[in-house]
This record gives structure tokens, C-alpha cells and sequence, in this order.
């Protein structure tokens, strides 16, 4: 073992304060969804109406979800979060398929989505160089912004959480402004608002309305992001319910606030058609927005916004995600190589470093399916049509279609256990209980049983291709139980 780490199953120390806490919910949600997804939703819900009722549910959506975590994140304070409370509830062979899942798809997956919104967006402040392709040269961006992220929270949890807290001050302060901008250049038109509910609602209406809500859904995840910090959060038992119920009223007013205004300044109809051609490089909404207001000074600007979320809501990710491997392989069932911790950093240095290479690795393999042309044969049919589909799609959107899938699986699982728990394990102190017991849990269950439906009927590859990862886990959970053997773990 090298002399710069600590033995296994040394514990993180408490550094991060209550504003670190709120910022990692709310720098970590707001990252490149808002400023992305609005045509989306616009194109599938095609009434104003319809736009903010998709945007309010999904905040009550993830807002039930957080309540539920709220009490299993003061109950249970360890690192890892959702891995602690699936083997609390359900034993180690579920949290180890979350733990698998969350490396392979879903945080690994944000990352390199998040990586493809930042690069996107800075290309636009510093161009390729001559002869080098802007897929090539956003690939370059992305891996790059990992790479120096992945070395911040190597050399300190606290560094870390100052990055993130500035980062957050500045992504608000933006906002703000770019919701204040209309009415003060007075070019706010409420005449925009048209039409304002749908002309007529029926079944081709309710699968816009998940398609939209599959969008929406990947602009607020992250929302469980700071449970896996539980172990280095100051007082967890106050400061993960104020910053997970927090967070998320300041998530849903913002991102409320920012979509009216869309509206108010660009018709429906050019909102909708801003990505709907699959055009990697057409304006998404936010630079449409922002040209409409200011000029090629607003191009600059939100280039510039847009760059800084993202990278503030990487520097999120890169913060809970490793807990999660570092928490599974102190308990035995992961490489114990990433329980290691950083002898003069105190940080799973090991773990923070796998996250970001594989991170990378995916960015680079979605690279290639898009800059590569599919072959007409010499694979399965399966296997080209996929490549064929990837090849034809941004790198932001080819990565968050498989993320939401698996996401809402193992969310819905951790929520159920404020249920399983509440029964198994009653002796448990809970300094903070899911406020509108059972109601809010089970409205958040329900409202994922019909998404994953919608998903799997709308978008079969994403959902298959995720659950077959997940199912991955199977054999790889018995080789590393055989290799390691079985912790008995209380928690």
C-alpha cells in the first residue's frame, strides 16, 4: 500500500459546512439542463401551459423523492447515500446493482453528458483549431474538464466544496439575471404565451407529455447528490433535510422562472424548432434567448454561462459520486483498492480517479459512434441500428437518454425503503421524518412506475440497454464477494 493512504476502512472526516451542503444540491442540478432541454420539452408539450405544467411535476416529483431522502439521510449519515439505505433495506446484492449502475451508466453517464454540454458551449469562446473536427476538438473539451476536476477533489473535499459554493453563488447570480433581462430591456411579450393549453389532450398527448418529462427529469437529477457526502456533511442530521428541502424549492422557482421567460421573448414555434432537427450545433434555446436580448454580446455571455454551470455541476458530481465505490468497498463487495484514502488529502483519491477515467472512456467511445460512419454489415442488425441512431445525435443527448432509465430504477428503490425501514428497523433514530408520510413516498412511486412505462415503450433501446447493465451486476457481485469475502454489515 503506498505511503500517501490510509489503511481500508478509515473513515472521511466532517469538512463540509450547511451552505456547502445546499450548494452541492443546487450547483449539482443546475448544470446544463435549463439552458438545454426547454426545446425538448416545447417540441413534445407544444402549449405554455403544458410547458409549465412538465416543469412544476417534475419539481414535485424530485421534491417527494428528496422529503423521502431527507429521512433516510439523517437517519443513516454514512458515505455512500443511496448504497447505505438499498443495503439497510434490501440487503448488499441490491445496493451493490445501484453501485455497479451509478459507476457504468448513471454518474459516470452525467459526467460525460454534463463534459458534452460544457464543451459545446466553450467551443463557441475558443474555437477548434484548423482542421481539427468540433466533434473531435468537444471531445478534447470535455475529457479535459474531467481530467482537472478529478484533480481538485483528489487534493481536498474542502477545496472541492469551495468550488462548488462559488460556482453556485455565480450560476444563481446569472440567472437571476437572465430572468431579470426581459422586463428590463422591456422586451417581454406576454403575447407569446399562445397557445396557452392544448388544443386537445388524448394518448399521443400523454406520451409528449413523458417524453418532455424524460427531459425535464434529467435537468433536475442530482437532487440525490448530497447523501453521498453524509459522512463529511458537519450536524448530517440538520443540514441534509434543510439542503435537500432547500435546495429543491430554490431548483423548482428557478427553473419555473427561467422557462416562462424563454417564452416570453422567443415564439413557441422557434423554441421548438431549435434542436428538432438533431443538428448538433444549432442554437439550443438559451444562446436563441440571449442573441434575441443582447446581441452577439448575449452569444458570448451565455457561452460563457452556460460553460461555468457545467463545469460547477461536474465539480457535483465528482464530489458524491467516488463515495459511493469508496463506501461499497469498505464493506468488501468493490476493488478494495478505491476504499483507499489520500494520506495528506484525506480524500478516496482512488475512487475520484476511476470515476473520471471511465467517465472519459465514455465520452470517447460516444465520440466515435458519432464521428465514425456505421457499417452496413459485418454486425448484429441490433448493434448497427443503434450505431446508425448515435451517429445522428448530439453527444449531450446520446449520453442522457440511457442516464434517466437506470436513475429512476434504483431512486424509486431508495425511496421505497423509507417504507421497508419504517417497518424492519423501527428502533432507528430519525432526527427528520419524510414530511407527508406515506403520501409523498408513494406519490413519488407511482409517478416512476408510469415514466419507466412511458420509457420503455417510447425509448426501448436506452431502457433495455440499462437494464442489461444492471443485470451485468449479477455475476460481477458473486465474483467480488467470492474474491473478497461477505462483510456483515448493521447498519
Amino acid at each position: 500500500m503506498s505511503d500517501l493512504e490510509h489503511k481500508d476502512g478509515a473513515k472521511l472526516a466532517r469538512v463540509l459546512g450547511p451552505w456547502t451542503a445546499i450548494c452541492v444540491i443546487v450547483g449539482s442540478v443546475i448544470g446544463s439542463g435549463i439552458f438545454l432541454v426547454p426545446s425538448t420539452v416545447a417540441i413534445n408539450a407544444p402549449s405554455i401551459g403544458g410547458i409549465a405544467l412538465v416543469w412544476l411535476i417534475g419539481g414535485v416529483f424530485s421534491l417527494a423523492g428528496a422529503l423521502s431522502l431527507a429521512e433516510l439521510g439523517a437517519m443513516l449519515p454514512r458515505a455512500g447515500g443511496p448504497y447505505v439505505y438499498l443495503r439497510a433495506a434490501y440487503g448488499p446484492t441490491t445496493a451493490f446493482l445501484f453501485g455497479w449502475t451509478e459507476f457504468l451508466v448513471v454518474r459516470s453517464g452525467s459526467m460525460a453528458a454534463l463534459a458534452a454540454a460544457f464543451a459545446r458551449y466553450f467551443s463557441r469562446l475558443v474555437a477548434a483549431p484548423a482542421g481539427v473536427r468540433i466533434e473531435i476538438w468537444q471531445a478534447i473539451l470535455a475529457v479535459s474538464a474531467i481530467a482537472i476536476l478529478a484533480t481538485i477533489n483528489v487534493r481536498g473535499t474542502k477545496p472541492a466544496g469551495n468550488v462548488q459554493v462559488i460556482g453556485t453563488g455565480i450560476k444563481l447570480g446569472a440567472l437571476a439575471t437572465m430572468i431579470a433581462l426581459p422586463f428590463a430591456l422591456g422586451k417581454a411579450d406576454f403575447a407569446l404565451w399562445t397557445p396557452l393549453v392544448p388544443d386537445r389532450f388524448n394518448m399521443t398527448s400523454f406520451e409528449g407529455m413523458m417524453a418532455a418529462m424524460v427531459a425535464v427529469l434529467w435537468a433536475y437529477d442530482g437532487w440525490v447528490n448530497l447523501t453521498p457526502l453524509a459522512e463529511e456533511i458537519e450536524a448530517p442530521e440538520r443540514n441534509i433535510p434543510r439542503a435537500l428541502i432547500g435546495g429543491m424549492f430554490v431548483l423548482i422557482v428557478i427553473y419555473l422562472g427561467m422557462t416562462l421567460v424563454y417564452h416570453l421573448v422567443l415564439p413557441l414555434d422557434r423554441i421548438a424548432a431549435d434542436r428538432s432537427s438533431g443538428a448538433a450545433e444549432r442554437p439550443p434555446v438559451a444562446f436563441d434567448y440571449c442573441n434575441m436580448l443582447l446581441g452577439r454580446a448575449g452569444s458570448i455571455a451565455i457561452a460563457f454561462v452556460v460553460s461555468a454551470s457545467t463545469f460547477i455541476s461536474l465539480n457535483g458530481n465528482a464530489l458524491c459520486g467516488p463515495r459511493t465505490y469508496f463506501a461499497m468497498a469498505r464493506d468488501g463487495i468493490f476493488p478494495a483498492r478505491l476504499a483507499r484514502i489520500h494520506r495528506r488529502f484525506g480524500t478516496p483519491a482512488t475512487a475520484i480517479t476511476a470515476q473520471a477515467s471511465w467517465a472519459s472512456a465514455l465520452t470517447i467511445a460516444s465520440t466515435l459512434l458519432i464521428v465514425v460512419d456505421p457499417p452496413k454489415a459485418g454486425l448484429p442488425p441490433p448493434l448497427i441500428a443503434f450505431w446508425t441512431a448515435a451517429h445522428k445525435m448530439p453527444l449531450y443527448d446520446l449520453m442522457y437518454g440511457y442516464v434517466i432509465f437506470g436513475a429512476t430504477i434504483f431512486y424509486a428503490l431508495c425511496v421505497s425503503a423509507v417504507f421497508v425501514l419504517r417497518v424492519r428497523r423501527p428502533e432507528l433514530d430519525r432526527p427528520c421524518k419524510a414530511w407527508g408520510y406515506p403520501v409523498t413516498p408513494a406519490l413519488y412511486l407511482a409517478a416512476s412506475a408510469i415514466l419507466m412505462i412511458s420509457m420503455l415503450r417510447k425509448n426501448p433501446v436506452e431502457a433495455f440497454s440499462g437494464l442489461a447493465i444492471t443485470a451485468l451486476g449479477f455475476p460481477a457481485y458473486l465474483a467480488f464477494r467470492g474474491r473478497s469475502g461477505s462483510k456483515t454489515i448493521e447498519y
